[in-house]
Formats: structure tokens, C-alpha cells, sequence
């Protein structure tokens, strides 16, 4: 074969190869254009027929470039709108600054954009959640983004946090503390605010690292004990314990609660804590208050009989005194008898005075009054070196009181004040009109809530520490060296405040003086003049008598006062006694009774009296009385009343006075 045609053929194999190869290449370049083709028509149709909101925009200018046809119908724009708008222009305005703010900090690659508020083409807006994926092309930054409408589920979590938060402030500002424990953790799981409060102001990382045995329980065997109580009966009620505060003192506690025992055998102490220190001084002052009330009722009890006592001394040693002359050896211890039973009448009044029996002559007055007038002699008691300020109320309102009863508290007081007060200081008065309200009451359980004339005594003496202050209305204590003081000064502010129906609190720390305040219940009416007294008339003579009194030894002495006085007396040991006599005798002037008396009183004696024989005269006598009401009428209606013990010149002009008065009925 010639070489031209061994070359010509050669070459000839050569390009069809050459061509083989080209036709193969293209086939595939052909092939993978066909793929790609193929995968992008999947996606875009993906993209299109999504049923959530998509797009494509530039991160840089913020401007759609390709949506679909969700996002079209959920925001309401056409898809040539969309394509004149940036991402600011689906937001409210109120958002563009954060939104813009977070786009900023976007970092390649796929992440969650968290969920926006955006708007709709009518102004609606709705909660987004956005997903979105940066990628690259043509050089620029794009993202594809995804959104959900998630306003249905934003608002069930506004709501179940709302509610979270609900339960949160309901169990952190509960009136007790509220926890959970672990019991072989030794420490506090969770905790209320209040039980962060009673432990010290812990805040929530301090307090949930507390060692409980140790940093809470002032004694860890009183943990050991709850944990014992605990696992034997489930539930705890009551249990006493003492904590622990972060200032280092402690605070007395109530625990109660239950085990709760989980699957995994991890035990937990559910429960509660009451702090029991308000309860703890609530719990003192009502027993204060019974303590004083159960010994004003023993002192007026005492007093009564010995006032029964010293009304037959008294009325006995001046009957021996009429009958003595001056110069007789008799008449000296006759006196010193007498004397020594108007100290001991004095005595007795002071007891009744604290034990809220005696007789008091109430009217309705001004607070201001009193006090001013009271000031001008306090001058002279408290010294010069003690400086004296009232501070009175320009809208002070009326209160019913005994104004020799109320000036008898603040001389009380003031003397307290400048014995308290050896190198001078500073006395004040003060009166103002106050409303008691539930706060006031909760601290002090024994006021009744409502509007109030208040009293204020204060000084700067040496004042009184914690242990002293629940003893200063107790009777005949007093730290004041002996010879310097009874005792009954406070005693007898307290009963005369309590007769009168008011409250009286101190407030005293040592260095700090101490301040007296007293509260009387308010009344509308306007002030009343003092009753007048009619003056005592001539001694009648020849009248008849009755003396109506259970004590034997008093009755008789009274008898013969009278009758030495020339009157003709009967008596009676009762009541009912004293009526059958009244049956009898029709011609009796005056009865002459005492008010307590076994069976029927003298008060009703002298209505039962007064059915039948409407011009017998009745004249009230008494050591002490329960009955005010009966006390309060015959004051009310100005008629003499009998204080025993009394005198015979005090016997013969009440008789004298109310035979002279008109017929007045009980």
C-alpha cells in the first residue's frame, strides 16, 4: 500500500476518533445542562408551589427579587409589587430599627431569624417565624427566606406566660414562704420571695446554695426531726422550728407540708413557712391584756370589800370624834385613825381606778380643753429645767370622757415623764383625730377599727427597754427607788383609759424617751356643759328613812349615823326586804340603797319602788358596781351618788340634797 495512504488512512482514524471524543463530550455536557435544567425546574417549582411564603431577596438594598405565590396571597401584594419593595416595607415602623439593627449582625449560611411582627397590604399585622438561607450569586449576597404565621401560637404562649407569670407573683407574694427542698440534697430546690424575706434577703442563686441543717435550721437536729416526722406520716403540720437570718439572729417559724417521693427514689419536702414573730407579739399583748384584766378584777374586788371595811371605820371614828371634846386623850388616835383611813380610802381609789369600777362623771368635751387646761398646773409639777410643748389639733373632734378622770391621766403621765427626765428634757402634748384601719388592728388585735381622738405623751428621758414595757400597767411596779413611787401611777392610766372605753400604747427604747399614745372613740355631738349641782337645803327633820345594804356591820353604822342626825331610820338587809317594808310603811321619805346587793340591786329596787309609791325619794351608794348603765343614769340625771367609803358630813348632805330635790324615778 503506497505511504500516502497508510498516512491518509491513519489521519482519517484519527479525526473520527477525535470526533468520537467531541460527540461523547458534548453528549455529556448536554446530559448535565439537561440535569441541571431538570433540578432547577424542581426547585423553582418547589419555590412556587410551597404553600408557606417565600422569597428571595438582596441583603444589601433590602429589595424582593423573586416571591411566590403564598407570599403573595398571605401579605397581599401582587408579585410586580413585590418587586418595587424592600423588607422595611412588611414591617410595622416601630420595628425597622431592631430589625435592622439584627440584619446587620447576619452571618453566612442557613439559620432562624427568630419571629417578627409584619404587616399585610391592609395593615393587619401577624407573627412571623422566619427561616432564612444566605447564599451567593452573581456576586451578590442573597437569602432565601421562609415564613410561618405563628400568631395563634404567640398568643397561646403570651398567654400560658402570662400565666407562668400569674402563678409566680400569686407564689412569691403569698403571705408565707413556699418551697421545695431535697432531702438528701440538704438544700432548697425552689423558693418563694417570701421565704427569701423571712430568711434575709437572699437573693434566688444565694439562697438555693443554703445548707439547710446548717444555714437554715438554727439547730440541725430540729431538721433531723422534721425529715423523721416526715418520712413516718407523709405530711407535717405545725411543726415549731427556729431559722436562721443572714443578719444572724433568728426568727421562730411554723413548717408544714409533705413528702413527695419520686419514681427514680429522690425524696422532696413540699411546703410551706409561716413566720410566727407578729403572731408571736400579737399572741403577748392578748395575754398582757388578760393579765390586766384579770387583776383589775381582783383589785376592785378588793377594793369593795375594803372599802366596806373603811366606811364602818371611817363612819365609827367620827360618831367616837362628834362625842369627844379637843382636849381629850381620846381625840388624838381618834384622828390618826380617820386620817389614816381617808390614805387608805385614797388607796381604794386608785384600785378601782385600775380595775375600771369606779364612778365616773362622763359628758361629752373637747380633748383640746383639757389639755389646756391641764398644762397650766402641769408648769408647776414637772420643774423648770423640763420644757413643755402642746401640739393641739386645730380640727379636733368630741369624745365622752370624765374630764377629772382624763386631766388625772396626763398628771399621771407627766410625773412619769419627769421622773424619767433627772437633768430636764423635753415634755409633749399632743391631740389629733386618727382613723384606725385594718393595718393599725392587725398590730393591735385588741382595738376595734374606726375613728379615734388621740392623746400623745411624750418625753426624752431615759426611756424603757423590752423586758420592762410588758410590766409598766401592772400595779405597784415601779423602777423607781422605794420610797419614790406606788406603783398604781400607770395602773390607774390604764384603767381610767379603758373605763372610758379607749386604748393606750407605749413606744419607749432606752435613751430614746418614751411616748405614751391614748385613743378615745370619736362622737358626733358637741360639747356639754358641766351638770349643775343644786345646793344642799336646810336639814328637814322628822323624815323616815330606809337603809337598804347586805353588809351588816355597815348597814348598822349608817343607821346610827342617821339617826344621831335625827332622823327615824329602818333597814334592810335586800331588796326584797326593803319592798315588804315599803308595803308597810307608806310614810318613808327616802330610801337610802346600795346598788350590789345578792338578788335585786338597788336599781331595781327603785323602779319596783317607784310603781307603788312614786314620792319616795332614792339616794345610791357604792363601792363599786358593774352595772355603769344604772351609774350613768343617775349621774346623767344629776342626783347625789354615795362614793364609799364616805364621811358622815358626805352622808348628811346627800340626804340633805336629795330630800330637798323633786321626785325623780330610776
Amino acid at each position: 500500500m503506497p505511504l500516502f495512504a497508510i498516512v491518509a488512512l491513519t489521519l482519517s482514524a484519527a479525526v473520527v476518533l477525535c470526533l468520537l471524543a467531541q460527540s461523547t463530550h458534548q453528549a455529556r455536557k448536554l446530559a448535565r445542562l439537561n440535569q441541571q435544567f431538570a433540578s432547577e425546574e424542581r426547585h423553582h417549582l418547589m419555590f412556587s408551589a410551597n404553600p408557606h411564603p417565600m422569597w428571595v431577596h438582596d441583603c444589601g438594598t433590602q429589595r424582593f427579587l423573586e416571591v411566590n405565590d403564598a407570599a403573595v396571597r398571605e401579605y397581599g401584594y401582587s408579585s410586580d409589587e413585590f418587586l418595587q419593595m424592600t423588607l422595611r416595607d412588611i414591617r410595622p415602623a416601630e420595628d425597622i430599627p431592631k430589625f435592622l439593627d439584627v440584619v446587620s449582625q447576619f452571618h453566612r449560611g442557613h439559620k432562624s431569624a427568630g419571629v417578627w411582627r409584619h404587616r399585610r397590604r391592609d395593615g393587619g399585622l401577624f407573627f412571623a417565624e422566619v427561616e432564612a438561607y444566605g447564599f451567593e450569586q452573581e456576586g451578590r449576597r442573597r437569602e432565601l427566606v421562609q415564613v410561618n404565621d405563628v400568631t395563634e401560637r404567640t398568643a397561646m404562649e403570651e398567654a400560658l406566660r402570662q400565666s407562668q407569670a400569674a402563678l409566680q407573683s400569686l407564689v412569691d407574694n403569698a403571705p408565707f414562704g413556699i418551697f421545695r427542698s431535697s432531702i438528701e440534697g440538704n438544700c432548697y430546690e425552689n423558693l418563694n420571695l417570701t421565704l427569701r424575706g423571712i430568711l434575709g434577703r437572699y437573693t434566688p442563686e444565694e439562697a438555693l446554695g443554703l445548707k439547710l441543717s446548717t444555714q437554715v435550721f438554727a439547730d440541725p437536729k430540729d431538721r433531723d426531726r422534721m425529715i423523721e416526722i416526715l418520712r413516718r406520716n407523709i405530711k407535717i403540720q405545725g411543726y415549731e422550728s427556729t431559722f436562721l437570718r443572714r443578719d444572724g439572729n433568728t426568727v421562730r417559724v411554723r413548717l408544714s407540708g409533705a413528702l413527695v417521693r419520686e419514681a427514680q427514689g429522690g425524696e422532696h419536702f413540699e411546703g410551706y413557712v409561716e413566720d410566727m414573730t407578729q403572731q408571736s407579739a400579737l399572741e403577748q399583748q392578748f395575754r398582757q391584756v388578760q393579765k390586766l384584766e384579770a387583776v383589775g378584777r381582783l383589785a376592785g374586788g378588793v377594793a369593795h370589800d375594803f372599802n366596806n371595811i373603811l366606811l364602818v371605820i371611817k363612819l365609827s371614828t367620827e360618831m367616837m370624834l362628834a362625842q369627844v371634846t379637843p382636849d381629850s386623850a381620846l381625840s388624838k388616835p381618834l384622828l390618826q385613825v380617820s386620817n389614816a383611813a381617808d390614805r387608805a380610802a385614797a388607796l381604794t381609789r386608785q384600785m378601782l381606778a385600775f380595775g375600771r369600777q369606779q364612778m365616773m362623771q362622763t359628758r361629752i368635751i373637747n380633748l383640746n380643753s383639757v389639755v389646756s387646761e391641764t398644762s397650766h398646773m402641769l408648769r408647776r409639777i414637772i420643774g423648770e429645767d423640763v420644757q413643755l410643748v402642746t401640739k393641739l389639733s386645730d380640727l379636733m373632734e368630741n369624745a365622752r370622757l370624765d374630764p377629772d378622770q382624763l386631766a388625772q391621766v396626763i398628771l399621771n403621765l407627766a410625773v412619769n415623764a419627769r421622773d424619767a427626765m433627772p437633768e430636764g428634757g423635753i415634755l409633749q402634748l399632743e391631740t389629733a383625730s386618727v382613723d384606725l384601719d385594718d393595718a393599725y388592728i392587725k398590730e393591735h388585735p385588741a382595738v376595734q377599727p374606726g375613728r379615734y381622738v388621740m392623746l400623745a405623751v411624750s418625753d426624752t428621758g431615759v426611756g424603757m427597754d423590752k423586758s420592762i414595757l410588758p410590766r409598766i400597767f401592772d400595779p405597784f411596779f415601779t423602777t423607781k427607788d422605794v420610797g419614790k413611787g406606788t406603783g398604781l401611777g400607770l395602773a390607774i392610766v390604764y384603767g381610767i383609759v379603758k373605763q372610758s372605753g379607749g386604748y393606750v400604747w407605749v413606744y419607749s427604747e432606752p435613751g430614746h424617751g418614751t411616748t405614751f399614745k391614748i385613743y378615745f372613740p370619736v362622737t358626733t355631738a358637741g360639747p356639754e356643759a358641766p351638770i349643775p349641782r343644786n345646793e344642799t337645803a336646810p336639814r328637814p327633820s322628822g323624815q323616815t328613812l330606809l337603809v337598804v345594804e347586805d353588809e351588816a356591820m355597815i348597814r348598822g353604822n349608817v343607821r346610827l349615823c342617821l339617826e344621831q342626825l335625827g332622823y327615824h331610820v329602818m333597814e334592810a338587809a335586800n331588796g326584797d326586804a326593803a319592798l315588804r317594808i315599803c308595803q308597810m310603811n307608806s310614810h318613808i321619805d327616802l330610801v337610802l340603797t346600795d346598788l350590789v346587793m345578792p338578788g335585786m340591786g338597788g336599781h331595781e329596787l327603785a323602779v319596783e319602788v317607784g310603781k307603788f309609791y312614786p314620792n319616795v325619794r332614792m339616794l345610791f351608794m357604792s363601792g363599786y358596781t358593774e352595772d355603769s348603765a344604772a351609774r350613768r343614769d343617775i349621774l346623767m340625771q344629776g342626783r347625789p351618788f354615795l362614793q364609799k367609803p364616805f364621811s358622815v358630813a358626805d352622808l348628811s348632805n346627800a340626804v340633805h340634797q336629795v330630800l330637798a330635790l323633786p321626785v325623780i324615778r330610776a
